[in-house]
């Protein structure tokens, strides 16, 4: 029996670049390569894939336009409204957001969409519903909204080897810094890098001239400080482990790679965007801890990453994929630093790890399928499909060494 035709629509936030040129003339989308890899791939399942934003949508008339791939240019043509949505849209303003949450609304009283993958909520929001489970507490940084100047001076002063401040709603390492504070001679270091993702290191020498610093690098901005963790390996280089989990065309979370990002020697961030590179999680891990160990703790990790999905789902609502950002300390401590709801995929394809770069793009589809063949799609956060066996169970994270 053929498939019904699956409406697959990509959300962008319209000030994210997309070049208009006219209506019937080539525009490219943000993260072109994802969409042209996703509708490549979309051809067997049946599905219609195309990019849209909050602009294209007429809430009036209820038409949407879309962009769909022609040959290899992206045309503007009308589209179906779609079964599901996946949201990429990464806001620039609050106007993005608040236009994007409007469409969405309007389109779902005229048709009942799924959304692939949930919202989100903030980071330190994240951090208390994670708490709640005490088998992940062990693996989360102290986490607090900063409130006042004398309770960063206190943390620092709490943490031996300092304290670290970061954008409460941050990416890509930007706005994170490093503080530290000498108590015999009162001076404060910070290093870390800016909004604009460019390193930098300063010098106080006494607490005035630090405040009116603190001030104007924070802004009006939100911010939480956790305690600095030592995240390098022995070159003074920093890295972290990113592992992609995505639901199946069963509905069921696999673990869709891992992938090891190592940053610059003396920085603060293994983020690829601030000049990181990419190498196998395995090959990396070997290197440091050996290659018995280093299989216990990327098993460790994958985990983790499982029974923190399933406890966010438990909390916030159903999620079809999830990136997990994972440091580990030279003791071989495991600490989960970042869940991401927008993972990118770009990492994969720096390690020439065709087999997960393949599974990244077909399994948001195949979900997709899956969720426009149920009702009312239900949360399955079943681990026994992970690999590799012996299958550990999700309650027994104690159990990894």
């Amino acid at each position: 029996m053929p498939l019904r035709l699956l409406a697959f629509g990509i959300m962008t936030a319209s000030s994210q670049g997309e070049r208009r040129l006219a209506l019937d003339k080539e525009v490219v989308p943000s993260e072109p390569l994802l969409c042209k890899e996703l509708t490549l791939a979309s051809h067997p399942l049946a599905i219609d894939v195309y990019v849209f934003s909050a602009e294209d949508y007429n809430v009036k008339t209820g038409l949407l336009y879309g962009y769909r791939l022609v040959g290899m240019s992206w045309r503007r043509q009308p589209v179906p409204l779609p079964d599901v949505v996946y949201d990429r849209s990464f806001y620039k303003t609050a106007i993005d957001r608040r236009s994007n949450a409007i469409a969405l609304s309007h389109m779902q009283l005229r048709k009942n969409y799924k959304l692939l993958n949930n919202k989100l909520p903030s980071k330190l929001h994240v951090y208390d519903v994670l708490c709640e489970d005490i088998d992940l507490l062990p693996h989360l940084p102290p986490t607090s909204h900063y409130s006042s100047f004398d309770q960063l001076l206190g943390l620092m002063n709490q943490y031996p080897a300092g304290a670290i401040l970061k954008p409460a709603a941050g990416m890509q390492g930007r706005g994170i810094v490093h503080l530290t504070y000498e108590t015999l001679s009162g001076e404060i270091v910070g290093s870390g890098r800016m909004r604009n993702n460019e390193p930098f290191t300063v010098l106080f020498k006494n607490r005035e001239p630090f405040a009116k610093w603190l001030a104007r690098f924070m802004g009006n901005s939100s911010f939480l400080v956790q305690p600095y963790l030592s995240l390098s390996n022995t070159f003074n280089q920093p890295f972290d482990i990113r592992t992609l989990l995505q639901k199946d065309e069963h509905g069921r979370w696999q673990v869709t790679g891992s992938v090891a990002r190592l940053g610059q020697r003396g920085t603060l961030t293994s983020n690829l965007h601030g000049g990181g590179t990419a190498q196998a999680a395995g090959s990396l891990l070997s290197a440091y801890f050996g290659k018995l160990h280093a299989e216990r703790l990327l098993r460790k990790i994958h985990i983790i990453s499982g029974r923190t999905a399933k406890r966010l789902e438990q909390n916030l609502g159903r999620f079809g994929e999830l990136a997990f950002d994972f440091g580990v300390d030279q003791s071989g401590e495991i600490w989960l630093l970042e869940v991401n709801a927008k993972p990118g995929r770009e990492s994969f394809r720096l390690i020439d790890d065709s087999e997960a770069q393949k599974l990244s793009i077909i399994r948001p589809l195949q979900y997709a399928r899956f969720l426009s063949n149920r009702s009312e799609p239900t949360i399955i956060s079943n681990l026994s499909v992970f690999q590799p066996a012996p299958v550990i169970e999700l309650d027994n994270i104690s159990q990894i060494r």
